[in-house]
């Protein structure tokens, strides 16, 4: 039975989601389509109430997250945690589901590097993403202490609150060279190009030095600039294409079989050929 599905949101043509899905769909021998459609803040729900055909679901990301949550009937976990639902699928009386696989993603990307188990890691932003990043910290070390580098006071604010909430040691970072020395986990959520000026202004910097591995959630123009700051220091830097990968691995598990934690049929191809196409 052929199913249709999209990727919503704004920016939207760099995304790579729709070569990801598609090409899982193909392993699958799945007769289902997977497109893009730009939506700006505050348009999600009059966009999928114009649709002229019934759509099975969406990926969701920047700056729908938060708006995706408020149309849902009933949410996962995840998004119960971190109020951002980023894949919306259609139920049988035309409501709506969320999840949040954002958090599966971060985990994942970060457990496949083999990297030491982080202890202290620093989030950069402080928005939908953040959060997720901050859930995630907790199933990667539930005794993590964590530095969030925001400038948005009230954000912050809240990551803070919620991170202590989890059980984690979480605290405002003061200066990001600093806590970028400490953590022996980055993850970094900001827009492509945001840390550039950063990143730049520190090459020549002989005592800079990253305290351990990068996640840069940002994927387009790999290696970003301050992938390559980590690179020069020899160290680890995860682009953030591994977490898109995983985490529609775990929507795709959602829109196939209604469950997260089920895994896909031949989930190794699958996984193979979605790093096919993004490389």
């Amino acid at each position: 039975m052929s199913k249709r599905f999209a990727v919503l949101g704004n920016p939207i043509g760099h995304s790579k989601s729709p070569a990801i899905h598609n090409a899982a769909y193909r392993v699958l021998g799945l007769d289902w389509q997977y497109g893009r459609a730009e939506v700006g803040k505050g348009g999600l729900w009059s966009f999928i109430k114009s649709l002229p055909e019934v759509w099975d679901g969406f990926s969701v990301t920047m700056p729908l997250k938060e708006e995706a949550t408020r149309i849902c009937k009933i949410v996962d976990e995840f998004v119960q945690q971190t109020g951002a639902t980023n894949t919306l699928v259609r139920n049988n009386d035309g409501s709506w589901s969320g999840y949040n696989t954002d958090v599966f993603g971060i985990v994942q990307a970060v457990s496949k590097a083999k990297e030491p188990k982080p202890e202290k890691i620093l989030i950069i932003g402080s928005g939908a993403t953040a959060m997720s990043a901050l859930v995630a910290a907790r199933y990667l070390n539930p005794k993590a202490e964590v530095r969030i580098h925001a400038r948005n006071k009230r954000t912050r604010s809240t990551l803070i609150k919620k991170g202590k909430s989890l059980g984690l040691r979480a605290s405002r970072s003061w200066h990001l060279g600093g806590s970028i020395g400490w953590a022996n986990l980055t993850i970094s959520t900001l827009p492509a190009g945001a840390l550039d000026e950063f990143a730049e202004s520190n090459f020549e910097r002989k005592n800079f030095k990253p305290g351990g591995m990068l996640l840069d959630v940002a994927y387009a123009n790999w290696p970003s600039k301050l992938a390559l700051l980590w690179q020069d220091a020899d160290c680890f830097a995860v682009s953030g294409i591994e977490m898109l990968k995983w985490q529609a691995i775990a929507q795709i598990r959602i829109f196939f079989g209604g469950n997260p934690n089920i895994e896909l049929p031949n989930e190794i191809a699958v996984f193979e050929a979605m790093t096919a196409v993004t490389e």
